[in-house]
């Protein structure tokens, strides 16, 4: 029990600093996107370095969970994933994409919405 609130606290703090840094110099700009490939290690770092957010490659290595990861050990555990109840599985070639009104959308290689933030605090101008 928790730590399942540990995991629901790190989620919305994640997603608060998403409206904070919308409101601040954050690094990772509207349009911005990450893809969910083999053997790909790009990700958006927090402003601390502590947490890295992006695709975490699952033992079929065609699928994909969208997810944040502490950044700053070699395990990489993850701390959130999107959609918990039901996760969101990525096939690869997926995409997430930072949007100023959806917020961070999840589409699979043929386009379809597998999953998005639903942001309803305003407009996003940056993330992390």
């Amino acid at each position: 029990m928790a730590s399942s609130l540990l995991l629901l606290l790190l989620a919305a703090l994640f997603l608060l600093s998403i409206y904070v840094l919308s409101r601040t110099n954050g690094s990772v700009p509207v349009g911005a996107s990450l893809s969910a490939t083999a053997g790909n290690n790009s990700s958006w770092l927090s402003p601390s370095g502590n947490f890295a957010f992006g695709f975490q490659q699952l033992e079929n290595k065609d699928l994909f969970l969208l997810s944040i990861l502490y950044a700053k050990i070699p395990e990489r555990t993850i701390v959130w994933y999107a959609n918990w109840d039901s996760p969101a599985i990525a096939p690869k070639g997926s995409l997430v994409n930072l949007t100023a009104n959806n917020g961070l959308v999840l589409t699979s290689p043929q386009g379809e919405e597998l999953w998005k933030s639903e942001t309803s605090v305003g407009v996003v101008a940056f993330g992390f």
